[in-house]
């Protein structure tokens, strides 16, 4: 998609740029272990998921890092969606805590591996949800 037009109300367009940060959130996990870009990459891929699930259901965009704003309007399409509100409050606030100097960031990631994990479940829901968007390549 780089180096291409992108169009804010193509689901597809979200879906690959939150795969991109997904993909770099696991190699800087692998690679280094909890840092604060790895969060703030997790937190990016899990928004725009969300955002492109919601754009292909006919929302609007709003602009904003509230994941569990993003969750309140995917559960008004699928009850399923509520069971992970817990899992985006935390990634939420641990987003801005590492994101906005002068926080407390003496807990922001210890449940990493918890969030990331949460994070496949809600990602296999919208994948689960939009077949069309997520066909095995040829």
């Amino acid at each position: 998609m780089l180096g291409s037009l992108s169009d804010e109300n193509n689901p597809a367009h979200w879906f690959e740029l939150a795969a991109d940060r997904l993909k770099v959130a696991d190699l800087a996990w692998k690679h280094e272990g909890l840092t604060a870009s790895g969060i703030e990459l997790l937190q990016e891929s899990t928004e725009r998921y969300l955002k492109g699930y919601l754009i292909a259901k006919g929302w609007r965009l709003i602009k904003t890092h509230d994941l569990d704003q993003l969750m309140s309007e995917a559960e008004s399409y699928d009850a399923r969606f509520g069971r992970f509100h817990p899992f985006a409050e935390e990634l939420t606030e641990d987003f801005f805590a590492q994101h906005y100097p002068g926080k407390d960031l003496r807990t922001v990631g210890e449940n990493y591996e918890k969030l990331r994990a949460d994070a496949g479940e809600l990602i296999e829901l919208i994948k689960q949800s939009l077949p069309q968007y997520f066909q095995a390549p040829q």
